[in-house]
């Protein structure tokens, strides 16, 4: 497993094609956080998508601007799914609006805990696939 350190986040790579980007805690995360995250995801992967799983630590939250980035049609060049980790019903709340507001055009769930997010995350493994 390979981990990337940036200012905002980590970037975990699990398994070649699996990735966990978690943010750190008391952070509002920017666009160029989110961008950063990608360029580390890009150069791990020489351009192929990941399965993404995203978790926040405590206090974090994401501006309307990275929400947005995070979901455009740019994202998809480096994501091929994500699976959100909620930890409360405040960050529920903010997932679900990057979810029905913004709706990326990949693949998306939100659950409680990463054990099934990877699960899910292993059943979206075709939209990467060759």
């Amino acid at each position: 497993m390979r981990t990337v350190e940036l200012e905002a986040s980590l970037v975990c790579f699990l398994e070649p094609d699996l990735v966990h980007a978690h943010f750190k805690d008391h952070r509002l995360v920017e666009p160029s956080d989110v961008q950063h995250m990608f360029d580390a995801i890009a150069e791990g992967r020489d351009g192929r998508k990941v399965l993404l799983m995203v978790s926040v630590g405590e206090g974090t939250t994401m501006s309307n601007e990275a929400r947005a980035y995070a979901s455009s049609e740019e994202s998809n060049r480096y994501i091929a799914a994500d699976a959100i980790i909620v930890r409360d019903f405040g960050h529920q709340l903010a997932a679900n609006v990057f979810v029905r507001h913004h709706k990326p055009a990949r693949p998306i769930q939100m659950f409680g805990e990463a054990t099934a997010a990877q699960e899910w995350l292993n059943t979206q493994r075709v939209l990467i696939t060759p």
